[in-house]
């Protein structure tokens, strides 16, 4: 009895770990500290910080190994707060802030989700989530680069597992900040590689050698590329929304086009996702899918399903022909 009670309050407390790590992200503490802001008091001159609570944040980062404490009064960053600085082009600074803002507001309602069927998200912004993020470009910024830097380890093997020399044009179909079309293209730079978002979304970006197309895949997905990319793009969406960024998909490709479709599928892991499908319930009224439920959306497009590739722990490539 007495360790469950200890596990449960252990247990009530754990989001203050993230938070503290999100507020050292939000205050740029590991870039201050790596660029030789050291001690308590050059960070609290610097920055006009209060030395108190700044004490409390660095003795926290010092126990849970984001910083190392010298003998010196001073800091030093190891491996786990380097990656949490901004500046790091590999690091993690975005992807450490994305779930501390509307995301946590909208778990703090996700008892709406659970009664009403709709998102948290939208229910307290009045507005969808991606629709919300449209709104606001530093915002929508932030989002694609820490999806970005999720995508930099996740689909770093595509180009191992896909050939996609066998195609003269590749379009990233909702490709954000081109991550994976990025890959392709210096992998095969003898195919045409195209990375279509919304206007908002590639006014932010150079692209160098990749063509930018904009335009909105629920309305129209231009017939320009021999082969699509849906990279974790229908997970977002509820079966009717998802059966439309198909169909589009669909309509765009030539007879004998393909479609490669990566995304987490339940049936092919051991860890249960049901954490990530609450998360998708309160920010898009949607949820993680099995490979059967996604080759059946594809199927309903007039897909014919192909083969499949496991990509990662999480992601399975799922290919689809026309």
């Amino acid at each position: 009895m007495g360790n469950v009670k200890n596990e449960l309050k252990s247990m009530f407390t754990e989001h203050w770990k993230y938070l503290a790590v999100a507020a050292a992200c939000r205050l740029k503490l590991f870039d201050k500290i790596y660029e030789g802001q050291k001690s308590i008091g050059q960070l609290v001159q610097s920055n006009n910080w209060n030395s108190s609570v700044l004490m409390h944040l660095m003795k926290f980062l010092t126990d849970a190994a984001y910083i190392i404490s010298e003998e010196t009064g001073t800091y030093i960053l190891t491996e786990k707060g380097d990656l949490l600085r901004e500046c790091r082009s590999d690091g993690l600074y975005y992807a450490c802030l994305n779930w501390a803002g509307e995301h946590l507001n909208a778990w703090q309602h996700i008892h709406t989700s659970i009664e009403s069927g709709k998102s948290a998200f939208e229910s307290r912004f009045n507005k969808p989530y991606f629709e919300y993020l449209n709104d606001y470009p530093d915002k929508l910024r932030s989002y694609h680069l820490a999806m970005s830097q999720y995508a930099v380890d996740d689909y770093k093997d595509i180009p191992v597992l896909v050939d996609f020399s066998i195609h003269r044009s590749i379009m990233d179909v909702g490709g954000g900040f081109g991550t994976v079309i990025r890959q392709v293209k210096l992998n095969f730079p003898h195919s045409v590689c195209m990375l279509f978002d919304l206007e908002e979304v590639l006014a932010g970006i150079e692209m160098g050698d990749v063509i930018k197309v904009s335009g909105n895949f629920f309305k129209e997905i231009p017939d320009l590329a021999e082969a699509l990319i849906l990279a974790r793009i229908i997970h977002d969406w509820d079966d009717d929304k998802a059966a439309i960024i198909i169909s589009n998909c669909f309509k765009a490709l030539p007879e004998r086009g393909s479609l490669y479709l990566i995304e987490n599928c339940t049936d092919y892991l051991m860890d249960d996702l049901s954490l990530l499908s609450l998360n998708m319930a309160a920010m898009c009224q949607s949820y993680e899918r099995s490979s059967s439920e996604y080759i059946q959306l594809c199927m309903k497009a007039g897909f014919t399903f192909h083969t499949q590739e496991k990509l990662n722990q999480l992601q399975t490539i799922l290919i689809f022909r026309k």
